[in-house]
């Protein structure tokens, strides 16, 4: 059996910490609670770090570097992760100012999420598609977080 790439270890310390990120802003939205300027801003940020992370699996799986059992399970806890924000984006309020960026994250958020969903499956022509969508919604998601259209 072949030896799987020193990248595997640190990308699941990135998967783990971005579970964390993602478990903090959910407590500290409260389920669908009222949200902030700052905290849709780091919802902005988490989100942008799942898309630029599935992105980067769906490249490595692409070009061969990774397995596609590894593809499949780590696709499959970004997606948890996306999901979860996903539906506490859904779930939250905010001031009437941030409401347009609150329903374009949560736009975002759900697209990121059906894509991780679909990746760890997908075939290397739906990989490379993803992959390019994955990284569409980080540039997306980096726009939103400036209030830039």
């Amino acid at each position: 059996m072949a030896a799987e790439p020193a990248t595997f270890p640190g990308r699941r310390a990135r998967v783990v910490a971005l579970w964390v990120i993602v478990a903090l802003l959910g407590a500290g939205c409260g389920g669908g609670g009222k949200l902030g300027a700052k905290a849709l801003s780091q919802q902005s940020k988490a989100l942008r770090s799942e898309a630029a992370e599935g992105a980067l699996l769906a490249g490595d799986a692409v070009s061969g570097k990774t397995t596609r059992i590894y593809t499949r399970e780590h696709s499959a806890d970004l997606y948890k992760a996306a999901a979860r924000a996903a539906a506490s984006l859904k779930a939250a309020e905010t001031e009437r100012a941030l409401r347009p960026k609150l329903r374009r994250l949560t736009a975002l958020s759900a697209r990121v999420s059906a894509a991780l969903q679909r990746l760890g499956g997908a075939s290397r022509a739906e990989q490379r598609a993803l992959r390019g969508e994955l990284e569409a919604a980080a540039r997306e998601s980096r726009r939103i977080d400036e209030g830039r259209n």
